[in-house]
């Protein structure tokens, strides 16, 4: 009896030992996003015991590539990882706790939607006694003044009762109206964040099973990573120009958002350029044949029997990152900055700081670099289309950062004076950094005279015609140091052996004729002191045949 105690003891022990569930209390520590999606690092420490041991990670609300799930532990344990799998639970509700917080947030709004429209009902009852009061006075005073004259004071009370009165309701009319668009505004953004989280894929709950098998006892720090949809960055670029110590402090940020359903509290936010969506594969190279062009529109009827193209039905919009920015906030005395680091065929920006992105399509804007640019300015101006003179300054970029094209906010001596962009810019890389308008140096263009000549003797009609044009361009400085200036014009060019122009005067010649090959752009480089103006006057003529309409003239 007693072997048969002991070797039932032997086999559940043995049982228990083989069958292990730890469930675990994991945070999201580490985020590396993508343009399109981002890979989640969960980690957590758990206690195992010898044997076959599943490892449960809760409440992952996102839909995960399971592809893309990959683990990795280390500590006292000795531990041999046989696989991971998710694992998938329908759901009526959704227990997780920040669904619940927004269900209540969204029906406490709505129980004070339907307070204020019950007021403005009142308002509304109100409104009506008023115009009631108002329009028996309009009939009865006239009868009254017929056979008494009612006293001034009654007269005056009644008028101003109505005023006062009328005045109220239509202040706590508007103020219910204004109430009940903001509370909607507050729903509509709720709700938004709601779908997100119960979008479709979402009514479920999930879970991370990671199989260990165990041979010593000990602490493990176990890690899952997995990539999700719903997220994405975009490059922003501050640049603070100090004009009179000819330096630009360039600040670049990451504009991260993401509506995955999940939190990333204090999380390590890494952020990368590479494409994972797309394939590393060229596609197959075919002949490309030339037909005659015939048309070919795959068309269906509706219900109502009008035609419509399958191709419009398949349009849908899109959203633009670098629109609607808001203006950038001054710095704080001390940032930690990302590092940056190339990978192969992509660069990732590595946030120095822990960072904190919630759910819900919020942006959130993540320091990544800062660099003191040596920059000579000088100002460019094409007067014929615009009136403005645009700062601009050749710089180079740091040896060891990567730049994306995006905005960049502009700040001259502390001021925001516009926005700007860069194209990508690589390490080392020389190029021209656009700091906007500055409304201290004035750009004019007046067109001084226009002369035709289109007869010969007697008033008989020339077969040509001939017009001369005189044009005057001012450059003036209001600013207090010497500026360099660049001026562009673009002197007409015949694109017809009919079309004849000649240039008759100018008082400068140009730094350039053809500036960068292109025909007819005259580029004038001087130097203006402060308060100074440049002035350049030129004259050409235009002739063509009489009959000819010119396109631009």
């Amino acid at each position: 009896m007693k072997k048969v105690i002991f070797a039932l003891a032997f086999f559940f022990s043995t049982v228990a030992c083989f069958a292990q569930d730890v469930t675990a209390d994991s945070r999201i520590s580490q985020v590396t996003v993508f343009s399109q999606d981002a890979l989640v690092n969960r980690i957590a420490k758990v206690r195992l015991e010898a044997g076959t041991v599943k490892v449960v990670f809760p409440g992952i609300i996102p839909e995960i590539d399971e592809d893309s799930l990959r683990v990795s532990g280390s500590g006292s344990a000795q531990v041999k990882i046989l696989g991971a799998q998710v694992a998938k639970k329908f759901i009526k509700e959704s227990p997780d706790q920040k669904t619940q917080d927004l269900k209540k947030q969204i029906e406490g709004l709505n129980d004070e939607l339907r307070k204020i429209n019950d007021a403005k009902l009142v308002l509304a009852d109100e409104r009506a006694y008023l115009d009631s009061i108002k329009l028996f006075s309009k009939e009865q005073i006239p009868k009254d003044l017929v056979t008494r004259m009612p006293p001034a004071k009654d007269l005056e009370d009644t008028l101003k009762f109505l005023d006062a009165k009328l005045r109220e309701n239509f202040l706590q009319m508007a103020e219910s109206d204004i109430s009940i668009r903001e509370i909607q505004k507050k729903i509509v953004a709720l709700n938004n964040e709601l779908h997100q989280i119960l979008r479709p894929g979402q009514n479920m709950t999930r879970s991370i099973l990671v199989d260990l098998e165990v041979a010593k006892a000990g602490e493990l720090d176990l890690s899952v990573s997995y990539k999700v949809n719903g997220a994405m960055w975009y490059p922003l670029y501050d640049a603070r120009v100090d004009f009179a110590k000819q330096n630009t402090e360039l600040v670049s940020y990451g504009v991260v958002k993401q509506t995955t359903g999940e939190d990333w509290i204090d999380a390590d936010i890494t952020l990368s350029t590479a494409r994972v969506n797309v394939s590393g594969v060229m596609p197959e190279a075919e002949s490309w044949v030339l037909r005659p062009y015939e048309e070919r529109r795959l068309m269906h009827k509706d219900k109502g029997g009008f035609a419509r193209s399958m191709v419009a039905q398949d349009m849908r919009g899109f959203e633009a990152p670098a629109e609607g920015l808001r203006q950038a906030p001054a710095l704080k005395a001390e940032e930690q900055y990302a590092t940056a680091e190339e990978k192969g065929i992509s660069v990732v920006y590595k946030i120095g700081r822990k960072a904190t992105v919630k759910s819900g399509g919020a942006e959130y804007k993540l320091p990544v670099s800062s660099q003191e640019l040596k920059s000579a300015f000088e100002y460019s101006a094409y007067p014929r289309l615009s009136t403005f003179a645009y700062l601009r300054s050749k710089v180079t970029n740091a040896k060891d950062l990567q730049l994306l094209g995006g905005r960049v906010n502009v700040f001259l001596d502390g001021d925001f004076v516009g926005a700007s962009s860069i194209e990508n810019v690589g390490p080392g890389e020389e190029f021209d950094l656009y700091l906007g308008v500055d409304e201290n140096v004035k750009v004019k263009r007046e067109e001084l005279a226009r002369k035709t000549d289109d007869v010969l003797f007697g008033g008989i009609p020339s077969p040509t015609k001939k017009t001369t044009f005189k044009y005057k361009v001012t450059v003036e400085n209001y600013k207090g140091k010497k500026i360099k200036v660049n001026l562009f014009e673009a002197i007409p060019v015949s694109g017809d052996e009919k079309i004849k122009v000649n240039v008759l005067e100018t008082s400068l010649e140009p730094k350039e004729k053809d500036w960068k090959k292109r025909a007819g752009i005259w580029r004038w480089e001087f130097d203006l002191e402060p308060k100074a103006k440049q002035e350049i006057t030129y004259s050409y003529a235009v002739e063509h045949p009489r009959d000819m309409r010119v396109e631009g003239l």
